[in-house]
């Protein structure tokens, strides 16, 4: 089986910790390594090779923390613009024999139970082997509105929901047969490419396209940004999987994360008696429930519950936990006052 790690996005959820050049899957939110580590070491039990998506700007990062792990048989295709996941898993799945089973997932997740995660991601081999595209779904357990759901009877897919508002995401939480999408994937590579051909010519044709042109020496892989440019931009979701008759579900039942938030990290995160998440040093008088995120000087908090605290090298966030998400709101002002401040990585790597 081969991984397709998607190795995207800007860091924008977990700003000041993670930045446009430096995102989260690059920090080392949950133990030694980073997320994209964790997920190569992760998924390297399972699959026998590694194809990392990511573009051009973060390949430099990725390519070290990769030499750092001494991984073998790990190859690159790097992308000169975005055009979401289906184009990437496309090309992807170019690069490789129709036989072959993917294994899709993203680069910045967090999975608690790694023994049980292998015995779902084996349940899904089997399914692709049976010619189906293969999702995984989390059984929720409080109304998430940030997450599509998964509408499920036993391993049928039945239909895929766009993220819901409060009032929605409680009345799927009830009726008990909505997951969270995960985002991650099994299927033949045959299997997703007659698919998508089928579903969205259009990106596979101008996907043949572009990897025809492409660049390819020692194991990387770079696309044309012409070439590129011409793949219409759409989601795995929207371009095959809502679409296709295909389509099973497996429940990863593994104490699954998507890291999203620093609500999320605190909540895979070890905790004090006050229920306070914090690196040695910090202090905190008559305080509990808070997270704070500081290596370079302490931080003292006094008679403060709740709160969410990041103290970088260049900047600091605080936040009321619940409301972190907001800084998706302040990014353009913080950046026409500190230009570049969203977008350069900082020192700061740890939580713990």
């Amino acid at each position: 089986m081969v991984n397709i790690l998607l190795c995207g996005g800007s860091g924008v959820r977990l700003w000041p910790l993670s930045r446009e050049f430096y995102p989260k899957q690059f920090c080392n939110l949950t133990g030694e390594c980073s997320l994209f580590q964790e997920t190569l070491l992760r998924n390297g039990e399972s699959c026998e090779k590694t194809v990392v998506v990511t573009n051009e700007r973060h390949y430099p990062l990725a390519k070290t923390q990769l030499d750092q792990l001494e991984l073998e048989n790990v190859e690159f295709i790097l992308e000169p613009v975005g055009r979401n996941t289906a184009p990437a898993i496309t090309l992807a799945c170019l690069s490789l024999s129709g036989e072959d089973t993917v294994f899709v997932t993203p680069s910045d997740h967090y999975i608690k139970d790694g023994n049980r995660y292998n015995e779902v991601v084996n349940k899904a081999k089997t399914l692709a082997g049976a010619g189906y595209l293969v999702t995984f779904g989390v059984k929720p357990y409080y109304p998430e509105t940030g997450f599509g759901y998964i509408e499920a009877e036993g391993e049928d897919a039945i239909s895929f929901k766009e993220k819901p508002g409060e009032k929605t995401a409680r009345e799927y939480l009830d009726a008990g047969k909505y997951y969270w999408n995960s985002g991650m994937f099994v299927f033949k590579v045959k299997t997703f490419l007659d698919e998508i051909g089928y579903h969205s010519g259009g990106i596979l044709s101008a996907s043949k396209e572009a990897f025809e042109h492409r660049e390819y020496s020692g194991g990387i892989t770079r696309i044309t940004k012409s070439y590129m440019e011409k793949i219409p931009a759409d989601s795995v979701d929207y371009a095959v999987l809502e679409k296709s008759n295909k389509i099973k579900m497996v429940v990863l039942d593994v104490g699954w994360s998507d890291l999203g938030s620093f609500e999320a990290i605190y909540g895979i995160s070890t905790r004090d008696l006050n229920g306070n998440v914090s690196a040695s040093g910090n202090i905190f008088l008559n305080s509990k429930n808070n997270l704070v995120v500081s290596k370079n000087r302490p931080v003292t908090l006094i008679d403060a519950d709740d709160l969410v605290v990041v103290d970088t090298d260049d900047a600091v966030l605080i936040s009321k936990k619940g409301s972190s998400q907001k800084i998706k709101q302040a990014l353009p002002e913080i950046e026409n006052i500190s230009p570049g401040i969203t977008k350069k990585h900082t020192i700061l790597r740890e939580t713990k």
